[in-house]
Formats: structure tokens, C-alpha cells, sequence
């Protein structure tokens, strides 16, 4: 028994205790070797601009989905209000640029980026429902 919790624990360590939540949602730049300020807000804008195209892609499978018009309007009208949420919820956490200096765009972009990705999960959640789940809405 000790031996296989050894093992378990050292295959954790070597994987970086990786699991399937763990797996990209989309590909992104390396933003860990830009150098200059400027440089690092453009990385993050890009990859918050494949996490936008990521969420979109989802949303608009997960309309597909939809059965009836009204389950449409709903999901529509959940994504406006969600996206209203991300970006005062960012606003608020990061605070006002001017406040902020050249760092801001990156903070405020990778906050948004966290917040889509939390939402791309929730969104595939939905997409992956077995039959029968009372919790999924198709």
C-alpha cells in the first residue's frame, strides 16, 4: 500500500499534478519571454483574443443546441449579462487605468482572459451533459 501511495505521489510531482481541467482550452502565446512592457500587454491582448474566440466558438455551439426559441433568447440574454458581469468584475478587481500605469492592459486583459476561460468551462459543461441531467439546459 505505501508503495502505491509513493507512486501515486511521485507521478503527481512529475506530472505537475495535471488533469483534465488542467488541459488547454485553446492555444495561447507564451507571454513568460516578452521583456518589454509593451511587448507583454500585446501578448496578453492576444491571448485574451483567442479566449474570446474560444468562448464564442462554445456559445455558439451550445445555441445550436438549443431547442426551442425561448431556450435561445435565455441563453443569448445569460451570455449579455455574463459578459457585463466579466468586465465590472475586472474593472473592479484590476481598478481604474489611470490608477494602474503600462502594467494595466496586461492585468486587466489576463483577468478577463481568467474569467472566459472560467466561462468556456462552464459553457462546455453544458455541451457535455449525458441524457438525462436535470442540471444541463438543452
Amino acid at each position: 500500500m505505501r508503495v502505491s501511495i509513493i507512486a501515486a505521489t511521485a507521478l503527481c510531482v512529475l506530472t505537475g499534478g495535471a488533469s483534465a481541467s488542467d488541459a488547454p482550452l485553446y492555444k495561447t502565446r507564451d507571454c513568460d519571454k516578452e521583456m518589454v512592457q509593451m511587448e507583454m500587454n500585446l501578448c496578453a491582448g492576444a491571448n485574451l483574443d483567442a479566449a474570446n474566440a474560444e468562448l464564442n466558438h462554445v456559445y455558439q455551439k451550445l445555441m445550436s443546441q438549443q431547442a426551442d426559441p425561448k431556450s435561445k433568447d435565455q441563453l443569448k440574454d445569460v451570455e449579455r449579462t455574463w459578459m457585463s458581469y466579466r468586465d465590472k468584475e475586472c474593472a473592479w478587481e484590476i481598478g481604474p487605468q489611470e490608477d494602474g500605469g503600462s502594467i494595466w492592459p496586461m492585468a486587466m486583459d489576463n483577468c478577463l482572459q481568467d474569467q472566459t476561460d472560467a466561462r468556456i468551462r462552464e459553457l462546455k459543461s453544458q455541451l457535455d451533459c449525458a441524457e438525462g441531467d436535470v442540471s444541463c439546459k438543452k
